[in-house]
């Protein structure tokens, strides 16, 4: 069967929603502003930014007084409570494996962190295999991670596809170990690139990636 891999986060699940809604409700919690809740986007980066630097802005702005490893702990987990999948994402998943697809789930990003949104989304039932760099030991563009979920997903690379948002851990970690690429091009896209990699297909979310996928494999 051929293996479709996927990218976790901003691919299957859209971050901004469940950070915005989070910055509010911590902003009503430390008593500030709800207007604040752009400036809170903007520091976080899109979850790019270093936490503790992150932790730091809050102090420095709000007051807030809470030691880092309390504040990053109460952070992951309410964020990561609240992942579900993006509208579309769960029919355009069951479509692939009907027409005989494997999935594989393959995320950057500390064990605790990740398994805690794949199993909030439901991926751990959905997914034939799920690679998280902390507990592979290594992270995408890392070709172990591709390797790996091919193994765990019962299959192999051949004719295998990745779909992810970031052009140098996904694509060109991808088309490293030879499978070809889908990057969904974000209008949020906090990254700057550096691989100069070209993907095979662009799409604007999952579902239009995966239906692409499936015409060119048709």
């Amino acid at each position: 069967m051929p293996l479709l891999m996927c990218d976790l986060d901003d691919t299957l699940v859209e971050r901004p929603p469940l950070f915005r809604a989070w910055a509010r409700a911590f902003l009503e919690e430390q008593g500030q502003p709800p207007d604040l809740v752009d400036w809170l986007i903007e520091k976080d980066r899109g979850g790019h930014r270093p936490r503790d630097e992150f932790h730091a802005a809050l102090i420095e702005r709000t007051g807030y007084d809470v030691p880092f490893e309390k504040f990053e702990r109460e952070f992951s987990d309410r964020i990561g409570e609240s992942y579900r999948l993006t509208p579309g994402v769960r029919t355009v998943l069951s479509e692939v494996r009907a027409a005989g697809w494997s999935l594989a789930v393959v995320t950057n990003g500390p064990t605790s962190t990740q398994d805690q949104k794949i199993r909030a989304t439901g991926l751990d039932e959905l997914a034939d295999a799920v690679c998280i760099a902390g507990e592979v030991g290594a992270s995408k563009p890392d070709p172990l991670m591709f390797t790996e979920a091919a193994r765990r997903a019962g299959t192999t690379l051949e004719g295998a596809w990745m779909i992810g948002d970031n052009l140098d851990a996904d694509i060109a970690g991808a088309q490293g170990v030879g499978a070809r690429t889908v990057w969904l091009r974000r209008d949020y896209d906090w990254l700057t690139y550096e691989s100069g990699v070209e993907p095979d297909l662009v799409a604007t979310d999952l579902p239009d990636a995966v239906r692409r996928v499936l015409a060119a494999e048709r």
